[in-house]
């Protein structure tokens, strides 16, 4: 299965003092805007929201970007609408939803600007919109999967006001309220649109002139005439003049571009209109007579914000491109993600003589390959060739690097042509029967043996070792050796002992190797002359990664818990005190540091090889993160985002102790 490299991100030594390590990201900036809000006192203070809980703010109108905190928890992800009190803008609310639980979610609240929040009601109630009373700020209407709910003190307690279990007024996608009579409330659902004059005592539908099925998105109340509304649905745009009781389709914007996710009213010019659409931003300055689009059709334009004060700025947010500034009411945009990280990196890849150098491959990105050559300052992107769900791991080399593909076979980046190219021909077969199935017995040495006849290389690389000499590479049919860099390559003399080879460690010196198999692990202390048995624990026969800590320690990840030997690989014991027994993504070393990620219960870490362990807590804590990196000859662990982005940290030398290469055992 595909690696997805939800690497860390911020706060890897939490356990450390504040004083004793710093992270630095490192980008690739963008991604994914899902909310935008902006203080109506300051509109130089502007909030954005993810699909993870985490909330960013600037404060300088969109400019630049600090993570401030997280909504709710991992699990409650989806943040669908922040509001910024108008009496007090430290206040702030934000309404989530779960990806992985459509029970989950709710209100939350911050009263320190969004640095730290906690839930405010409804929770488990998957809140897909939420909107504040113009005329009373301490009224606020939710809208959930399973109805409407209204607060009349800021969102301290709640009410439901829809009709309990009503088949209808469910699936809440979008929330509007008069701005001077809070008892009128608009609500779209999935299906249609539904309004109450009187606070939700009664209910009516909304939809003549609407084709029936129109998923309602958005709801947009004129600010100087409150009967003409406007309404975006899977159908197209919808407007009324009496207050929903009759709506007229809206011409101009193309069928394909259908999908509005939000509809914003000039703050200066009641007739302008903008629509953030699947297609783009579109505007109108004739009350949606006609309509113009202002950016490239291809952009998706989730969230938008009109500066309250200075005329023609705006803020979109939108899916990959992150947050775009326009200072001349949509004529020009400019990417503004400077402190806005929210990347998927689906692999990576890390030059350790040069750490300057990452390779980063990245989901749902227009752009997924790119590299950095001054430690992510800039990015520039690396193909074509290349796709992103068409990878597994990468790596670095001097000057270039390589790809192992999900389906088999390696490519290598051609810096000369500004692409990726498959490589590598494997030159023969192991001249043995394949009917040896069973390890030999523990401590048998297996001699070497010879391989012949050529063909493409097309085995899946599960991992890769590098020495100044050669590459080698653990596949479902054993390990493979390359003596001219990928282009030609034999199978190892291991043979069907070791099929298939999960993971490969090789010492500095190039002397002892260690491959990592379902049944065991092989090691060889004459740089593959011959090699001897190790078991390894039943629980960990799976292991996906091996890392060496020197002094003959060696780790070994498995489905439930870390493995640590402390002689070569003879004996081992699975690693407690404090560590989760649970499955393990992946682990780095920094000599005396180990560094667990968890599949699902976050980062670990060690200060004594293992002896104890700690969770490391903080603002990103909760999530996934599958692999870590380290540089340990400059004591830098590295480590990615799920959404963030990448990060690095140096160690403080007195916690970093290099270790010597591992001796024979």
């Amino acid at each position: 299965m595909r690696r997805l490299i939800n690497i860390l991100a911020l706060f890897i030594l939490a356990a450390l003092p504040a004083a004793a390590q710093t992270w630095k990201p490192m980008g690739p900036p963008g991604g994914d805007v899902l909310t935008l809000a902006a203080d109506p006192s300051d509109p130089q203070r502007i909030y954005l929201g993810t699909a993870d809980g985490h909330i960013f703010g600037s404060t300088d109108a969109g400019e630049t970007w600090k993570l401030l905190g997280r909504a709710g928890s991992s699990a409650d992800g989806v943040v669908t609408a922040i509001l910024v009190d108008p009496r007090n803008p430290k206040i702030l609310l934000a309404a989530a939803w779960s990806r992985e639980n459509n029970g989950g979610g709710g209100v939350f609240r911050s009263e320190d600007a969004g640095v730290t929040w906690r839930p405010s009601g409804l929770d488990k109630h998957a809140i897909r919109a939420l909107a504040q009373a113009p005329s009373n700020p301490g009224i606020l209407i939710a809208g959930a999967l399973d109805g409407v709910f209204r607060s009349r003190d800021a969102a301290r307690t709640w009410e439901r006001i829809s009709p309990e279990g009503n088949e209808e007024i469910r699936n809440l996608d979008s929330i509007a309220i008069d701005p001077h009579n809070p008892e009128i409330i608009y609500a779209g659902t999935f299906h249609l649109p539904w309004k109450t004059a009187d606070g939700g005592r009664l209910w009516k539908p909304i939809h003549d002139g609407m084709i029936d099925d129109s998923d309602v998105m958005s709801i947009a109340v004129d600010r100087a005439n409150p009967r003409r509304l406007y309404a975006s649905a899977c159908s197209g745009i919808y407007r009324s003049d009496d207050a929903g009781n009759l709506w007229r389709k809206i011409q101009g914007i193309p069928y394909t571009a259908r999908r509005t996710h939000v509809i914003r009213q000039d703050p200066h010019r009641p007739q302008t209109i903008y629509a953030a659409t699947t297609e783009g931003l579109w505007r109108t300055n004739d009350a949606g007579a006609t309509w113009q689009r202002l950016t490239p059709g291809d952009w998706v334009i989730n969230a938008l914000v009109l500066d309250a004060k200075s005329h023609g700025r705006l803020v979109m947010g939108t899916e990959q491109l992150g947050v775009m500034l326009s200072d001349t009411a949509g004529k020009q945009f400019r990417a503004a993600n400077d402190g806005f990280f929210h990347r998927q990196i689906l692999a990576l890849a890390l030059d350790r003589d040069r750490p300057e150098r990452v390779l980063a491959v990245l989901a749902n990105a227009p752009e997924p390959v790119l590299a950095t050559d001054d430690a992510g300052r800039t990015w520039k992107p690396l193909g074509p060739g290349l796709k992103a769900e068409a990878v597994r791991r990468v790596y670095a080399l001097p000057g270039g690097w390589l790809a192992a593909l999900d389906r088999g076979g390696l490519m290598r980046y051609d810096p000369g042509r500004s692409a990726w190219q498959r490589i590598g021909t494997v030159t023969g077969e192991p001249a043995f029967s394949s009917e040896v199935k069973e390890p030999p017995k523990k401590g048998r040495r297996i001699p070497a043996r010879i391989v012949r006849g050529p063909r493409p290389l097309n085995h899946v690389v599960l991992d890769m070792a590098f020495t100044r000499d050669a590459w080698y590479a653990a596949t479902d049919d054993g390990l493979l050796v390359s003596r001219d860099q990928g282009v030609t390559w034999v199978i190892t003399p291991v043979g069907p002992v070791v099929l298939p080879a999960r993971s490969v460690r090789i010492s500095p010196d190039g002397k002892n190797f260690w491959v990592v198999t379902l049944r065991g692990m092989v090691f060889s202390r004459d740089a593959g002359s011959t090699w001897s048995w190790h078991d390894l624990p039943l629980e960990a026969g799976g292991a996906l990664r091996l890392d060496v800590a020197g002094d003959k320690t060696i780790l070994a990840t498995a489905g439930k818990g870390l493995y640590i030997s402390r002689d070569a690989g003879s004996t081992w014991r699975q690693a407690a005190n404090g560590l989760p027994r649970a499955p393990i993504q992946d682990l780095a070393v920094v000599g005396d540091i180990f560094l667990v990620s968890m599949q699902t219960q976050g980062l670990y870490i060690s200060y004594d090889r293992g002896a104890t362990w700690a969770r490391i807590e903080g603002t990103l804590a909760e999530g996934r993160f599958p692999v870590v990196t380290a540089r340990e000859a400059a004591a830098i662990i590295y480590a990615a985002s799920s959404t963030e982005g990448l990060y690095a940290v140096e160690l403080p030398a007195k916690l970093a102790t290099s270790s010597s290469p591992p001796p024979s055992p």
